[in-house]
């Protein structure tokens, strides 16, 4: 029997070529030629680690393709190419099961079971940490042994130094001397006065190549003061090696990577005073000046200049230039602008010119233009079940207190009907000596009763029948079901997206950067709106839905906050306006559908839909 056939292949960064691609291709053509079956599409994915899903298009156009098409075989020619992480070979493999579709392999020539592809991830998983763990041992010992175990620091290069086999000793490293020069120089024009931006401008003009032979930016030479990063604060040229301050984890919900703090009980030193480059007392200057402007290139946490001026927004650092791919920030009033634009920075990859992207966009139609699209993406997720189900369970928590809380309640009650009854006493054996009152024990005696009625009251809360504590459930669930959730958190995107409401978009802040990854502002001709092109989880999610059912819901969403907003400006008060307008609503729907059919056909064709991103 004929089966339909996708094959995936992939090669990630670890010393693989995109060769690698062609290899895989060519054997799985030939292996579905030897069974006889059609091969539908194929989709890769290059240079892209077998760990990230979100970050592959290869992966997610396949998934997409499974759901929209009878297919019956997904092709690789080992497991480990679909992924290297156990939770999203289950997910990969659930999905197509749902879908009939099975997974084979060229290298077993069989179909993967569930066991197979279980243990397959836990190796390949356990594989990449036993080499991410033997790694970071060899570049703590690398250290400790002073030599180099990342890539060299500008004003360093590596040494020739030879064996008795005459092989190239690994690690070594000289000091270079013509960077040297330009390393001392740079110390010097900082400390005498010279701004960063103005040192990158001056070093770009006289023709004086950058790391790696680009061109100087001011941030390579400011750095961040407490990270140590950046030529003014790379302590090698003093003669020390500092390594693991900072360890790097992976978000696994945005599967980019996040560096923390170590404690500096982990950091492994070393002197090394043959390499040394910079004196003490210009680097003390440095130091000096640095504290002396409040740390204002420290662009930290720590920064209170920036936590002073520069309030974290919705899409905060989240911002790309289409043209550049540096960032886009507020430079002036609610306004984004690209960066390197602004700073006038001669950009390696466009051939040393500075970016020509005099797009701007306010952040209001920014933070509107995104938000927009994001109810859509809440029918596929089931959000507004998984929030009505959060909200019930959490309130269900209240209601049945855990065991152990309600006995130190009682235990605290019980310790203040004892203090009661001794501050009794005291009164009572006072009154038979015939000593005059105290009003502190009085005062004393009303707070502890006071303490007393709450705290029992509290307890009595705990002890509700299970009909009762039924029937409260119940009643939970009915207040807080998917369609009540629902129309509360529109009517809470709507607020957000006009603008006025920052608690609002604070509020939905996480929801929003659980979805977008980044957004990427394009230019346009004159003063037509600038393109936004936004990648990440919801470009994933809108990139699996039918076309027809997502233009639907776009115009569901458009629709249900129009009448909102009608209704809150009191334009259809009565019965006869609102079925009026949901009637007109209904019409308008009924002409679209022909239209999104037509966009239908274009998009299953490939015309102008990328699943790694979706354009607004």
């Amino acid at each position: 029997m004929t089966k339909n056939v996708l094959f995936y292949a992939r090669y990630s960064t670890d010393r693989q070529h995109e060769v690698s691609i062609e290899t895989q291709i060519e054997l799985g053509k030939a292996f579905v030629a030897r069974q006889g079956w059609k091969l539908v599409e194929i989709y890769s994915d290059a240079a892209i680690s077998g760990t990230s899903y979100q970050l592959r298009a290869g992966i997610q156009s396949l998934m997409a393709h499974v759901k929209r098409e009878r297919i019956d075989v997904v092709l690789c020619v080992t497991v480990d190419r679909l992924s290297r992480d156990i939770e999203h070979s289950a997910k990969i493999l659930k999905q197509l099961r749902y879908c009939d579709a099975d997974i084979w392999t060229v290298h077993a020539g069989t179909p993967v079971t569930d066991l197979e592809m279980a243990l397959r991830a836990a190796l390949s998983h356990e594989l990449v940490e036993q080499i991410r763990y033997r790694t970071r041992e060899g570049m703590k010992m690398a250290v400790r042994k002073g030599k180099a175990s990342t890539c060299l620091a500008y004003g360093y290069m590596l040494s020739q130094q030879r064996d008795a086999n005459g092989d190239r000793i690994k690690g070594l490293r000289e000091i270079d001397p013509a960077k040297a020069e330009v390393v001392r120089r740079i110390f010097t024009l900082y400390a005498d006065g010279m701004s960063p931006r103005d040192i990158a401008q001056l070093l770009n003009k006289e023709g004086i190549p950058g790391s790696r032979g680009r061109k100087w930016r001011d941030t390579a030479i400011r750095g961040h003061v407490s990270r140590g990063t950046g030529i003014l604060n790379n302590e090698s040229y003093i003669g020390r090696m500092v390594w693991n301050k900072r360890n790097y984890r992976k978000n696994p919900e945005t599967e980019r990577r996040t560096a923390r703090a170590n404690d500096a009980s982990e950091w492994v030193l070393a002197d090394v005073p043959e390499m040394r480059i910079v004196s003490d007392d210009l680097w003390q200057r440095v130091k000096e000046r640095q504290k002396e402007i409040g740390e204002l290139f420290d662009f930290g946490q720590s920064n209170r200049l920036n936590a002073t001026h520069r309030p974290g927004y919705l899409l905060s650092h989240l911002l790309e230039c289409a043209e550049c791919g540096g960032p886009y920030a507020i430079s002036g009033k609610d306004r984004y602008s690209c960066t390197n634009r602004k700073k006038r920075l001669p950009i390696d990859e466009l051939g040393g010119t500075c970016c020509s992207n005099s797009k701007t966009i306010t952040r209001q139609e920014l933070e509107s233009r995104v938000l927009d699209c994001l109810p859509v993406a809440f029918f596929s997720l089931g959000m507004f079940d998984t929030m009505s189900a959060k909200v019930i369970e959490q309130e269900t928590s209240k209601l049945r207190r855990p065991k152990a809380e309600r006995e130190q309640m009682t235990r605290e009650l019980n310790e203040l009907e004892r203090k009661q009854k001794s501050i009794i006493q005291q009164i009572s054996d006072r009154a038979m000596q015939g000593r005059p009152p105290l009003a502190a024990l009085d005062d004393t005696l009303d707070q502890i009763e006071l303490q007393r009625v709450a705290l029992a009251r509290e307890i009595d809360a705990f002890t509700t029948s299970e009909p009762d504590m039924r029937a409260k459930i119940e009643e939970l669930k009915q207040r807080h079901n998917p369609a009540q959730t629902e129309l509360r958190m529109r009517h809470f995107f709507l607020q957000a997206r006009r603008g006025k409401n920052d608690d609002a978009k604070r509020q939905v802040m996480p929801i929003v950067r659980s979805l977008v990854q980044k957004v990427v502002i394009g230019k346009t001709p004159g003063h037509q709106p600038a393109t936004l092109e936004v990648h990440g989880l919801i470009s994933s999610i809108l990139a699996q839905m039918d076309v027809l059912d997502l233009m639907e819901r776009r115009f569901v969403a458009e629709v249900h906050a129009d009448f909102i907003e009608k209704l809150e400006a009191g334009e259809i008060e009565t019965k006869e306006k609102q079925k009026k307008l949901l009637d007109s609503y209904e019409e308008e729907l009924r002409r679209k559908y022909p239209e999104w059919e037509n966009l239908q056909v274009s998009v299953v064709a490939g015309a102008g839909f990328e699943p790694a991103a979706f354009r607004l």
